[in-house]
């Protein structure tokens, strides 16, 4: 596989939902946690800051990107590319599947850190970088995996940690994250 601009725009073209589901799900802030409180060992299972708000606030954005992407595919210039692309053309129901998958990740990376003892909002470097993105991954394939290319995992698993700084960073200026990781 070549790594060149095309294959990055295939791949965030792709994985933008869950990008857009991981990011923007603290926006729905709530107060219903999805552990209900619940701890194993004195731990909470996921913690506070998981919410049911959040989990379907972050799958429905997922599905919207979805839509608006399947509606503007066949206005973006794809046959710009020396080379042929393959495109999995987005849907809402990929969109919401996507989502899915990415907050799925979400909810266990945040098990594994509590497992580790990691309280909520202290950093947790991969994990809190990468958890959303092989949910994605995980959830598209059992739906389509042919389609996939490796290529745009590995390309995403190294963009992914910089771009998340650069989210949170944001984020925490904007209030939305209390931490800057």
């Amino acid at each position: 596989m070549v790594f060149d601009i095309f294959t990055l725009v295939e791949a965030v073209f792709f994985i933008l939902p869950a990008y857009a589901a991981n990011g923007l799900a603290p926006l729905f802030r709530g107060k219903h946690a999805i552990d209900g409180g619940k701890t194993i060992r004195k731990q909470p299972i996921l913690g506070a800051g998981k919410t049911w708000e959040g989990l379907i606030g972050g799958i429905v954005v997922a599905g919207v990107i979805g839509l608006v992407e399947q509606l503007a595919f066949p206005f973006l210039p794809w046959s710009l590319s020396p080379q042929p692309l393959v495109i999995v053309p987005m849907t809402l129901v990929l969109g919401l599947i996507i989502g899915a998958g990415a907050m799925f990740g979400d909810l266990c990376g945040a098990f594994i850190k509590r497992r580790c003892g990691i309280e909520r909002g202290r950093p947790a470097p991969l994990l809190d970088q990468e958890d959303f993105l092989v949910g994605a991954f995980a959830f598209a394939w059992l739906i389509g995996g042919a389609a996939l290319q490796s290529g745009w995992f590995v390309l995403l698993f190294v963009l992914t940690p910089a771009l998340h700084v650069v989210a949170n960073v944001i984020g925490f200026l904007l209030k939305v994250k209390k931490e800057p990781w």
